[in-house]
């Protein structure tokens, strides 16, 4: 018998060192392959975009990019310790690198499965600090994938071996055919979203975060500086990918659901609500909260009547109706099956709530249009006196007559027909018991037609100035100050008449009005970033300018950082 081979003594440090190169390169093209077969997750979690051309920018990309992370991998680990001058221990070093690789990538799958983020410094801080970051996720998958990858890589360790030892090794016309064509895919992935994002293509543009370490060739701002592009073009381009809601939407074990009551008076001005001009809403103002800083965040109703419904800024609407995301608030009523109803009047309304899925997630089905105000509130008493006993309701009348006065003698009488309406409808509430178990909201989605803009303002705070009265069961009659906004009216829907504890900033830019915080300003994208006050309006342009207005006019201010910061915060919180 011959002395076993003793492969140390028997090859030189250089032919070591040679064939620890020839067997990486064999051991990285296995290992692609497997991270590609890994990475084929991520295609199947990216955001839904339709097409043929997003769907090949997916594939392009997790065969471009997942080759990409190895090589750059195996340049910066294995291919230096392939000097070592040890083959076997090489191999074995690569073998436990591989599996730490792969163990990395699977927690990075698994975690972009559930919520749609990457691993990063952040996301670990996170993950280990944040008490409230949860991922709803566990590892234990990990007990069985990491022995199952071993196996795998112990294989690969073992055939880029055998081609090493080979004559074969480097005959292999296939593998050079493989190579060209992952390169190919890399090269053209890149191409693709360079043209998408030249041309505001969101289809594929959207897919940009659909992989880890994944940051794609761009070209708007190559093109925006040598004024090929407008940057202005696509400013207020919808949101594709949303992580929205933050968290699943909790209820509290043993809810007390309410009737839900929202009353519009679109038209209406804070001034308005006074015992000569409007007794009845004067008369329900001393019975209610009254919220005397409350601002409309844009100046029509299509976009007041979405930041109502989500409690979300109005850039988030598009995306919204493309996904055809409901409200989590709506949601909610149907599985409880309340009985939703929508009634609305006039001309105005029925042009520009043309589409009331794209601003509050319902159907037409849910929509009854009217002639006038006083027809919407019979309509609604009728409505009220045939409902079934225990049946839980949300009703939403939108009062639109105001917006139709030519004249302030015409708003006048239109204000007062209005007023007796309202009082009639309160008073068959109070007879039904249907007001001591509900939630009502008495506002406005537009301010008053009558209002003027004689200073030229951006935001006109006289106008955009309107009444929220709010009733819940045990609440009483206070006046508050704090600054308040449609934002807030999904928020306190879902907390006092739906029983959902989950915080509102999981789905909302808002806060319950009963709980409200004290805050320094209402964030809107109405004119670039507008940031609206208790006495004046601050707002950012996109040419690097800030306006401060207030009712005497407006002035050029310094911008401030941290309040900048905020707002873009706030505004961007639920995308990808």
């Amino acid at each position: 018998m011959t002395e076993a081979f003793n492969f140390n003594r028997s090859y030189t440090y250089k032919e070591q060192a040679a064939r620890s190169l020839t067997w990486g390169h064999h051991f990285l093209l296995l290992n692609i392959l497997l991270a590609i077969f890994v990475g084929s997750a991520y295609v199947y979690a990216a955001p839904q975009s339709e097409g043929f051309l997003p769907f090949a920018y997916l594939i392009l990309t997790l065969f471009g990019h997942m080759s990409f992370i190895c090589c750059v991998l195996y340049l910066l680990l294995l291919f230096p310790l392939s000097f070592i001058g040890n083959f076997r221990a090489y191999r074995i070093i690569a073998v436990i690198l591989a599996l730490v690789f792969f163990a990395i990538l699977l927690i990075d799958v698994k975690l972009y499965l559930y919520v749609k983020v990457h691993l990063s410094l952040a996301v670990l801080r996170l993950i280990f600090t944040q008490l409230d970051f949860n991922t709803g996720l566990n590892y234990n998958f990990l007990y069985i994938a990491l022995p199952v990858v071993l196996i795998f890589e112990l294989c690969f360790a073992k055939i880029a071996t055998a081609y090493v030892y080979s004559n074969k090794a480097t005959k292999l016309i296939f593998i050079r055919a493989l190579i060209v064509l992952l390169t190919a895919c890399f090269v053209s992935s890149h191409c693709i979203h360079i043209w998408a994002d030249a041309v505001n293509y969101q289809q594929v543009t959207a897919l940009r975060s659909a992989f880890p370490a994944h940051y794609p060739m761009t070209a708007r701002s190559f093109l925006e500086s040598h004024g090929w592009l407008d940057e202005n073009e696509h400013k207020y381009a919808p949101a594709q990918t949303l992580n929205y809601p933050l968290a699943p939407i909790e209820q509290a074990q043993q809810p007390i659901f309410r009737n839900v009551i929202t009353i519009m008076v679109n038209g209406l001005s804070q001034a308005d609500i006074n015992i000569k001009d409007a007794p009845q809403l004067y008369a329900l103002k001393g019975q209610s909260l009254s919220f005397e800083n409350h601002y409309l965040p844009y100046d029509n109703l299509e976009d007041n009547l979405f930041a109502a419904s989500y409690g979300l800024p109005r850039l988030y609407r598009p995306a919204m109706h493309d996904n055809r995301v409901v409200p989590p608030v709506l949601t909610e009523m149907f599985r409880q099956d309340y009985l939703i109803r929508v009634l609305q009047s006039g001309d105005v309304a029925a042009n520009a709530l043309d589409s009331h899925s794209a601003s509050t997630g319902l159907n037409a089905v849910h929509v009854e249009d009217l002639t006038s105000n006083v027809a919407v509130c019979r309509q609604a008493q009728q409505l009220l006196t045939k409902l079934q006993p225990g049946q839980h309701f949300s009703l939403t009348l939108l009062l639109n007559d105001l917006l139709e006065a030519r004249s302030v003698s015409q708003y006048a009488v239109i204000l007062s027909r209005t007023d007796r309406a309202i009082g009639e409808l309160f008073n068959t509430l109070n007879e039904l018991g249907f007001r001591q178990d509900s939630v009502i909201v008495v506002t406005s989605l537009s301010g008053s037609a009558q209002g003027d803009n004689q200073n030229g303002l951006r935001y006109n705070r006289m106008v955009q100035h309107v009444p929220l009265l709010l009733q819940v069961p045990g609440s009483g009659a206070q006046t508050v100050t704090e600054l308040s906004s449609l934002y807030d009216l999904a928020p306190t829907f879902g907390a006092q008449a739906l029983g959902i504890i989950s915080a509102p900033s999981t789905y909302s830019i808002g806060y319950d009005l009963t709980n409200l915080p004290e805050r320094d300003f209402i964030v809107s994208d109405l004119r670039d970033i507008t940031l609206i006050g208790r006495s004046q309006t601050t707002i950012y342009l996109s040419d690097g300018r800030v306006l401060v207005e207030r009712a005497s006019g407006s002035s050029a201010a310094r911008a401030n950082l941290a309040d900048l910061i905020s707002a873009m915060r706030e505004l961007n919180r639920f995308q990808d």
